[in-house]
């Protein structure tokens, strides 16, 4: 077959394969007339937002995503044929059950949310296949290793890479199942192109940080392109994705409009998708169904934000609308179609009249397109402010981990047990601590913070996808050879805590934090709070000016006559402490003002 030819029933393929998959009406009409970047950035803002599911529930998802007419599981590793109840965990030999695989390995992206339980990338396979690919590339190798178990084989197999560009460990699945797995790649670097930068480098050869919004590594780029034409998408591929569909609520642009891939790393780079075709009027941004949050203020304070409204092929005029005027309010209520094609900016402000949490619905609208997205904002009590701190952030420190020595902070030298210092932005900075998964895993302060404290703070999270984590704070007095429990707290998965203690202590003190459930967390911005000094009174000085002279005699004068006065200065009359005050509180004053010894 010549290339022309080729080319043409490839188009063929595509053009077919778009009419299959069933988005909903309208559902990529934002994407329409971008290219390049612009259209994956467009794509990525229509399928970023979705329900994320529980790990346990991936199980579930299972029973309607990849089940077979007959009720089995579709196992694109092995060709054993599982019920949906057969899990497994570990096992040397094909049919042991199957379990929940990443295709696209869940340490190249640190176990985060919320790719972890993404359905669109996690698939049902065999235990000792998934074993075998571990966190391997997907690749071509010619001369793989193929496990097989009595009649049932592997649908793929490992062994150094002979794809031009690659000559590391690969493993290739079967020819039937390539187009699902690079169409499953393509969508996983859209979907997460934000969070992807974040990621942690040297995990793996498939990606290249270096190459943008591409984020592929050209040897990939071709392979995944090559994957996509020759194995076109199927019945299989458009059902799971209408089945993931029901379940988060996103779809995989790949599989309903394959051709996309062309647009972004494909042969029509540089071209606006779709390719002489006709642009659907859309409202780009907001994203419909988004949630915007503008912070908080506190009470009588107001806050504003800039939020750019765009669309294209507009020829009508947006009206906009708000829920909560109460609140919110904005500068304007109607946008001209030409100006929101070129893009133009929306002011909403937030009046913090009381405390409290709320949310204001924008509606967006005319004849042709409407979206709807929520602005949230919160009213907070002005607090007190906090005394003086010293802070370790760990900025400027050597990363890794875990160790078991001293370790040199950015402020204060610590005795790291099971623990490191990451790339991690927990509270502020780049870095934070991150206690291992041993039960004693901790930190302490190998040098005494003197001057005395008035209490500790620290921000706190447990890692990826690890449970629940309880920490112990103590401190010691007597230079770390004995400590004492300051309190525990328990920390849930996913969320982002700040902890603070009080104690007050005028010596030398140091603090240690103890990890006891066996669960990785992460430390940040450690806070000692400085004791505050009380200034000391002087005595003689009734009415608190700093100064003993007649004005305080006069004052005492007015109190033994009878006159009221505040209790902090009926208490700093009494000048000779003998719980009463009379000529002899004023005689002291006078003796005071005399230079006389009071």
């Amino acid at each position: 077959m010549n290339n022309r030819l080729a080319l043409s029933v490839t188009v063929l393929f595509l053009a077919v394969q778009s009419l299959l998959a069933s988005a909903p009406a309208n559902y990529y009409n934002s994407a329409e007339g971008n290219a390049d970047k612009n259209l994956m950035t467009a794509l990525r803002n229509i399928i970023y937002n979705h329900t994320q599911l529980s790990y346990s529930k991936v199980w579930d998802a299972f029973k309607t995503t990849d089940t077979d007419a007959d009720g089995y599981i579709i196992d694109m590793y092995s060709d054993y044929r599982y019920l949906p109840a057969d899990h497994g965990t570990s096992a040397n030999y094909i049919g042991s059950g199957y379990n929940r695989e990443h295709s696209f390995p869940k340490s190249w992206f640190d176990d985060a949310y919320p790719m972890y339980t993404d359905i669109h990338h996690l698939y049902p396979t065999d235990v000792c296949i998934n074993q075998q690919r571990g966190n391997y590339p997907f690749g071509v190798c010619a001369n793989g290793d193929r496990i097989t178990t009595g009649q049932y084989s592997a649908k793929g197999k490992l062994g150094y890479s002979t794809y031009p560009g690659y000559t590391g460990m690969v493993f290739e699945p079967d020819d039937e199942y390539k187009g699902d797995f690079a169409r499953t790649y393509f969508y996983m670097v859209t979907c997460y192109m934000n969070e992807l930068p974040s990621w942690p480098r040297g995990k793996t050869a498939q990606l290249d940080f270096t190459n943008g919004y591409k984020a592929f590594s050209n040897w990939s780029i071709n392979m995944l392109m090559e994957w996509t034409r020759m194995d076109p998408v199927s019945e299989k591929e458009i059902k799971r994705n209408d089945a993931v569909f029901l379940l988060q609520g996103n779809r995989n642009p790949y599989i309903d409009h394959p051709e996309l891939a062309e647009y972004i790393w494909g042969d029509k780079q540089g071209q606006e998708w779709p390719d002489g075709g006709t642009i659907s009027p859309a409202l780009i941004e907001p994203v419909n169904g988004s949630v915007i949050d503008m912070g908080a203020t506190y009470e009588g304070k107001s806050i504003s934000m800039d939020i750019t409204v765009k669309g294209k092929a507009l020829t009508e005029d947006i009206t906009l609308s708000i829920s909560n005027s109460a609140y919110f309010s904005v500068n304007t209520t109607t946008f001209n179609a030409s100006d929101v094609n070129n893009g133009t900016t929306l002011t909403v402000t937030f009046n913090g009249e009381d405390i409290g949490f709320y949310e204001n619905h924008i509606t967006l609208s005319s004849g042709e397109v409407s979206t709807i997205f929520t602005v949230t904002a919160s009213c907070e009590k002005e607090p007190e402010p906090e005394p003086e701190s010293t802070v370790e952030d760990w900025e400027g420190c050597s990363t890794g981990g875990y160790w078991n020595k001293v370790v040199q902070g950015h402020t204060w030298t610590w005795n790291f047990t099971d623990a490191g210092i990451w790339s991690d932005n927990l509270s502020n900075g780049e870095l934070s601590c991150r206690l291992g998964k041993t039960s004693s895993s901790s930190i302490a302060m190998a040098e005494d913070f003197e001057g005395g404290v008035s209490g500790i703070g620290f921000w706190a999270a447990c890692y990826g996808s690890d449970g629940d984590a309880t920490l112990s704070v103590e401190y010691s007095t007597d230079h770390g050879f004995s400590w004492n429990d300051l309190g525990s707290f328990t920390f849930t998965r996913g969320a982002l805590q700040h902890i603070t203690m009080d104690i007050i202590v005028s010596s030398s003190i140091r603090f240690r934090i103890v990890q006891h459930s066996g669960m990785r967390v992460n430390i940040d911005d450690i806070a000692l709070y400085s004791l505050v000094q009380e200034e000391e009174e002087l005595v003689g000085d009734v009415n608190g000016d700093h100064e003993v002279n007649i004005v305080d005699i006069n004052i005492l004068i007015n109190i033994i006559l009878g006159n009221p006065v505040d209790e902090n200065t009926l208490r700093r009359a009494d000048v000779n402490k003998d719980n009463e005050v009379n000529v002899t509180d004023i005689n002291a004053v006078v003796n005071i003002i005399l230079g006389h010894k009071a």
